[in-house]
């Protein structure tokens, strides 16, 4: 919600002269007529520490800080923190998520992602799952680097993990609602929350998007890729005794979007005409399609947490979870309207539909001990179990001399994953100043798999099967298992009460897989284990005052047998593949400040280099040469980079509070924003996939109540209206044109918020 406590804004963070990734935001609060940074309290080691003290690089965002910005979005998130990536693809499913330039962007609904997503204690099978809206919440934490011990399944290049606030302890509510006339969207957000009794508490939160969409087709005059969303979440929490508590959690969501592209370049003369009046182009926003593009999401979830303290303080958690994601989409790939009948060469490809319906269970068991003496540890068991189903249709049509030829296919497949775990970590004090922490987790996992597709199972009679690859009987079943120990280490030392260091080394892993979707290949080997090694040091500083705070890292990561997809030559469909060996390296570093009573700051900055370090046998882009490197269909991409990362990326957040002693609320002013360099997009490398560079300012003007019971504001996003886009694809259709998907702060665009609460 946007309940907007100008002097409880949290800050995000980033500067050094030495350099470090990340954001952090910090809140501040009334300390003796002075308001100072409060502490800021993170569960990154499954306990509660503070920001300051925890030997881990974590950014945390607080939920005053994305309801000051507006950052009512998962995907939104990145920009306030450096080192994290998040790319919304064209739909949920294509979306990627990378923490320090490592992370997976596969079709294969087989693959998990190298970056976890927790919200409120529970893991998100697919990150197409975390992709929807954040209310309500208390804080994010984005743990940066593997967190294979604690979070374990798939965080092998990091996790973001979402906390939303609990019930309160007296009647509270708000609502905030935001409006936008250049793209016509509406967003409202609501909460309730209060005792029930003395040992029951409840808390319920809802919100509902709308949006008309900023592209525009020119087949229909209509505009394109809007959405409309809506969700709710409740909470109850019982203190069913003094150490015994129970929290039940409860979410639906549903979201129907048109996520459709434009075409950026494009070389055949014949598909030009037809395109027609759409120029491609770099800041092509026009499209010119009569197919439906779609993507509809209905997504929900049950959890239970019970938290017993002992006699002694132990604390056994016990956290129980089942969530479920229907997601459907199409989307008209050749972008044509076919209001005239095409020319020989050209196909019209409108239908490129799937559906996921996937079931997830998860049961995770923690032991905490207390203080006790010179150590403390953690010990538990973690359990989850996926059900996915896939469905794929594929169907084009060629128009020759002698009539029209359609080709057409089908796929299905099926997904079950079982893991299980057991983990510990421990801390041991050498003395008030140095400590030793570390921890392992030995997990066994099983994947099992089943995929059909006949090349005869055409959609329409007539229709001729697709050819290549894709024509070829794939009709089996098959699995893998697999048995690893994960784990970190690390020495944290104390200087003062203002100054500490760390270092650590930790392992991170994301199991074995293959290709489950059309590019399924019969007899094709699945792909090995993704491993990681990561070694860091960090420094974290705070001032005697408590005005300003600095944390800094530096860190080198490797992984072996990295998990990506590549497109096959002359085909359309992409397989999974083990690519080689890839490691990042970089230093990153946060400032938060409140240098005067109305003034917060916070600074962030991220140097990364994500580098292949080895793949002999890597895809060549559309029109590569032997000239360019490309050698009977493959090239060596040794030394290239890796996509989704760019090398340079700095953020920031400022808000002025301008006191107004006559009146009953002050004003305030305050901007955000990120710089970053050059982003690439495609593993192959090509020159065509190419982001560039951009610099995205939003700013804010308003008032908030004293007490602030209620806020106002006029805000401008993209003050500086700099077009971007957040991905693009090349396909060798039509003698090959490349696609982009164009977001919705690709421009300008005015709006209001005004929240209020009691």
């Amino acid at each position: 919600m946007k309940f907007l406590h100008a002097r409880s804004v949290s800050c995000l963070a980033l500067i050094s002269a030495i350099g470090v990734t990340g954001i952090a935001p910090a809140a501040f609060a009334q300390a003796d007529s002075e308001k100072k940074m409060e502490t800021v309290t993170v569960t990154a080691t499954r306990r509660e520490q503070t920001l300051q003290e925890v030997p881990v690089a974590v950014s945390v965002v607080s939920g005053d800080l994305l309801e000051s910005t507006g950052t009512g979005s998962m995907d939104a998130l990145s920009d306030l923190t450096p080192s994290l990536t998040l790319l919304k693809g064209n739909n949920e499913s294509n979306s990627s998520v990378s923490i320090r330039g490592l992370g997976t962007s596969v079709f294969s609904q087989a693959v998990e992602p190298s970056v976890s997503i927790v919200i409120d204690d529970v893991l998100m099978a697919r990150s197409g799952q975390g992709f929807q809206d954040l209310i309500d919440v208390q804080r994010v934490e984005v743990l940066r680097g593997p967190q294979s011990t604690l979070f374990g399944k798939n965080a092998s290049a990091g996790v973001v993990s979402v906390t939303t606030r609990g019930p309160s302890e007296t009647l509270t509510g708000g609502f905030d609602v935001e409006l936008a006339e250049e793209d016509s969207s509406y967003a409202v957000r609501g909460t309730l929350s209060g005792p029930i009794s003395d040992t029951v508490g409840f808390r319920v939160s809802a919100f509902t998007n709308d949006y008309a969409g900023h592209l525009r087709n020119v087949a229909t005059g209509e505009r394109a890729n809007g959405s409309d969303s809506w969700g709710l979440r409740g909470k109850l929490q019982f203190d069913i005794t003094d150490r015994l508590a129970l929290t039940l959690i409860g979410d639906y969501r549903e979201s129907d979007s048109e996520p459709v592209v434009t075409v950026r370049t494009a070389n055949n003369p014949a598909y030009l005409a037809q395109l027609a009046p759409v120029v491609p182009g770099q800041e092509n926003t026009a499209l010119r399609a009569n197919a439906d593009s779609y993507a509809t999401t209905e997504q929900a979830g049950l959890s239970a947490k019970a938290e017993y303290t002992f006699d002694n303080d132990f604390t056994l958690t016990s956290i129980s979870a089942w969530r479920s994601w229907d997601f459907a989409n199409n989307l008209d790939v050749d972008g044509l309207s076919n209001e005239n009948p095409l020319p020989g060469g050209l196909l019209t490809f409108d239908l490129n539909s799937g559906t996921i319906n996937l079931n997830q269970y998860t049961q995770e068991v923690r032991l905490a001990s207390p203080d006790l003496g010179n150590f403390d540890f953690l010990i538990g068991a973690f359990a989850y179990h996926l059900d996915l189903e896939r469905h794929f249709e594929r169907r084009l049509e060629l128009m020759t001399p002698g009539g029209m030829i359609a080709q057409s296919g089908q796929f299905d497949g099926s997904v079950e994953n079982n893991y299980y775990a057991a983990f510990a970590s421990a801390n041991y004090y050498f003395n008030d100043q140095t400590s030793l922490f570390g921890g392992a987790r030995l997990l066994t996992e099983e994947v099992n798999w089943v995929a059909f597709r006949d090349p005869t199972n055409v959609l329409v009679p007539g229709d001729l099967p697709l050819t290549g690859v894709q024509g070829i009987l794939a009709d089996f079943t098959g699995g893998v298992s697999d048995t690893a120990v994960v784990g970190n280490i690390g020495i944290r030392h104390s200087f003062n009460d203002y100054a500490n260091a760390y270092a650590s080394y930790s392992r991170g892993y994301k199991g074995k897989s293959t290709t489950i979707d059309f590019a399924s290949i019969q007899g094709e080997e699945p792909v090995d284990a993704e491993e990681s090694d990561a070694y860091e040091i960090g420094l974290k500083l705070t001032s005697p005052g408590g005005r300003w705070a600095a944390n800094f890292a530096a860190f080198h990561t490797q992984f072996n047998n990295f998990q990506s997809q590549a497109q096959l030559p002359g085909e359309i469909a992409t397989v999974l593949i083990n690519a080689g060996d890839v490691s990042t390296q970089g230093v990153e570093a946060e400032l938060m400040a409140r240098p005067t009573d109305l003034t917060d700051i916070s600074l962030g900055l991220a140097y990364i280099d994500a580098t292949i370090d080895t793949f002999p046998s890597g895809p060549c882009y559309a029109g590569q040469t032997v000239a360019d490197g490309c050698v009977n269909g493959v090239q060596d991409l040794a030394g290239k980079d890796l996509p989704y990362s760019p090398d340079l990326r700095l953020t920031f957040f400022g808000r002025q509070t301008v006191p107004l002693a006559a009146m009953p609320f002050d004003g305030f002013i305050q901007a955000s924003g990120y710089w970053q360099d050059d982003i690439l997009f495609s593993l192959d490398q090509s020159p065509i996939a190419t982001g560039e560079a951009r610099t995205m300012v939003n700013a804010a003007i308003g008032v908030e109540d004293k007490n602030g019971r209620y806020n106002a504001s006029i805000f401008v996003n993209n003050v500086f209206d700099e077009h971007y886009v957040t991905s693009i694809s090349q396909l060798g259709l039509f003698g090959g044109f490349t696609f982009q998907y164009v977001p919705r702060d690709h421009q300008r665009y005015v709006g209001i918020r005004f929240g209020a609460n009691f």
